[in-house]
């Protein structure tokens, strides 16, 4: 796979941080690891590197086949490149979690979300007044990336910046999520591993106020009383978030205990068999700047019932069956409508799988490159 030819012939050195792959692979770490995992593909990109602090065991592999550079103390984050001491010399330096080093040639970030200026109470404090520390590195940023239009519109109004400046680049799907409904040796394996019940919602995502998780559980409860089902479970699949607590509470409260699963951080290798597993893939949000797990259900070919907020139509399009997150009973009427019609469950299956084609990583790294392309041609 060849990267874009520019006008000119030019062997960009680019360095891209790679701190996010050293937590659990989700977020801005899957988008990392992703994005670099597919620019090894390209036979012509002869410059990436790694700013890394320690072997990371996501992406061992990966980082083995990369040069990296030392991160040095968490703080270092914010010192320029040259107060590090880094000798390397790079043309654009890509920084995919918000904030960039100081940094004398071209600057690439991305910022996926405005989460933390349109609802901070679902962000830390010290996070949000972080991020609203360096709005001004932000700003001098060469190119602004982000997954969604959506997204797009609300950094050019927050941030105050030209439309010209912000670049969309949809996520991709993983090539290892698809349609496999037949392995029941390993359904076998992960119903043992994470308790799971022989037919259940499926939620995938970290355990947060964001996500709407308490409407979830409580439109879930209105609909398995009404279809009158005891074995309809619901499997809420992630790592535990910020303010979690309330959520669970929320499960004792109604007498869910038994029906509701919390599996904890799924890793990647099983995400693919648990979509494949589900029913139906159930992510009320709140907010997303781009909404991935949504995606991979779709590829999965799970039906897919989703928000009708933020970016999630423009992800999801007409692929999946969308609810006002705010309304407890719409999303429990969505539930029914799903679990009882096989035939529904079929066409939205189908379509899903169709609309997930759409988005892949080749076709994510390939409009990246590109940006840092025009970037270093624009400073020449």
């Amino acid at each position: 796979m060849k990267a874009p030819e520019p006008e000119v012939e030019v062997k960009l050195r680019v360095v891209i941080d790679g701190q996010s792959l050293h937590s659990s692979r989700a977020g801005i770490g899957s988008y990392t690891y992703n994005l670099v995992k597919t620019y090894l593909q390209f036979d012509d990109v002869c410059g990436v590197t790694i700013i890394a602090s320690k072997a990371c065991d996501t992406a061992e592999k990966l980082f083995s086949q990369l040069t990296t550079v030392p991160a040095g103390r968490s703080l270092d984050k914010y010192l320029p490149f040259d107060a590090l001491g880094l000798s390397q010399k790079f043309d654009v330096y890509h920084e995919p979690n918000y904030i960039p080093r100081p940094f004398k040639k071209v600057t690439v970030i991305n910022i996926f979300d405005m989460s933390y200026v349109l609802y901070p109470q679902y962000h830390p404090r010290r996070r949000v007044e972080m991020l609203r520390f360096f709005e001004h590195r932000m700003r001098a940023a060469d190119r602004i990336i982000t997954a969604s239009h959506s997204a797009k519109g609300e950094i050019v109004d927050l941030l105050k910046v030209p439309a010209s400046k912000v670049a969309v680049t949809p996520l991709g799907v993983s090539s290892g999520f698809g349609r496999n409904r037949e392995d029941e040796i390993l359904f076998q394996t992960l119903r043992s591993r994470y308790g799971l019940p022989e037919y259940f919602l499926l939620y995938v995502g970290t355990i947060e106020p964001r996500k709407n998780l308490e409407r979830l559980v409580e439109a879930y409860g209105m609909a398995k009383q009404r279809l009158g089902s005891s074995s309809l479970g619901l499997v809420l699949a992630g790592g535990k978030g910020w303010l979690d607590g309330p959520i669970y509470q929320r499960v004792q409260d109604l007498g869910l205990m038994h029906d509701v699963t919390f599996t904890g951080y799924v890793p990647d290798q099983d995400l693919p068999t648990l979509y494949n597993m589900a029913m139906a893939f159930v992510y009320p949000s709140l907010y997303e700047g781009f909404g991935l797990p949504p995606l991979e259900a779709m590829a999965c070919g799970v039906p897919v019932i989703t928000s009708n907020v933020s970016s999630l139509p423009e992800v999801v399009g007409e692929a999946g069956i969308m609810v006002d997150p705010y309304d407890v009973e719409e999303l429990s009427n969505a539930i029914v409508r799903v679990v009882s019609s096989h035939e529904l469950r079929q066409t939205l299956s189908d379509k899903g799988v169709r609309r997930a084609a759409q988005f892949t990583w080749e076709e994510c790294a390939l409009k990246t490159w590109s940006v840092y392309q025009e970037c270093y041609e624009s400073r020449k």
